[in-house]
């Protein structure tokens, strides 16, 4: 989760913000727990809109994947990963190919583009544990 303060809040440009949306100088997380910068691109009067959004959990980028059938496409997702994750003493931004679910739903397994994997909540999964559950990309149900 991304926490914000009332003393980040971008004040007298409101004018810039779309309806019910807010400015923030800055977001805080608290914990050092993976999260997603996605970057999706919408059709707007005949012009693509690049939009880049900070995503705290696979269950919200799920969500935002199910915005494809409304006009909103996924250009990329990157994972943030904590060094505690990643094997550094720091955190590491790195393009997603892949997010599975364990068999049992318990741990979730980061493939990256460069065929590096990361596992979480464990930085090493168990060696009888399957990832069967394919969250990213979606996966397709016309066959292909």
């Amino acid at each position: 989760m991304f926490i914000t303060n009332r003393q980040a809040e971008v004040t007298g440009s409101v004018s810039m913000l779309e309806p019910g949306h807010q400015g923030w100088h800055f977001v805080q997380k608290h914990q050092m727990t993976p999260w997603f910068h996605t970057t999706i691109a919408r059709c707007e009067d005949g012009l693509e809109i690049h939009d880049v959004m900070f995503v705290d959990s696979v269950q919200t980028l799920t969500s935002i994947l199910e915005l494809a059938g409304i006009g909103v496409q996924v250009k990329a997702v990157h994972l943030v990963s904590p060094g505690w994750i990643n094997g550094t003493d720091d955190w590491r931004m790195d393009m997603l190919l892949e997010v599975a679910k364990s068999q049992d739903g318990t741990s979730l397994r980061y493939t990256l583009k460069d065929g590096r994997r990361f596992y979480y909540p464990e930085a090493r999964p168990e060696v009888s544990t399957t990832y069967c559950v394919q969250v990213f990309p979606k996966p397709t149900t016309d066959g292909a």
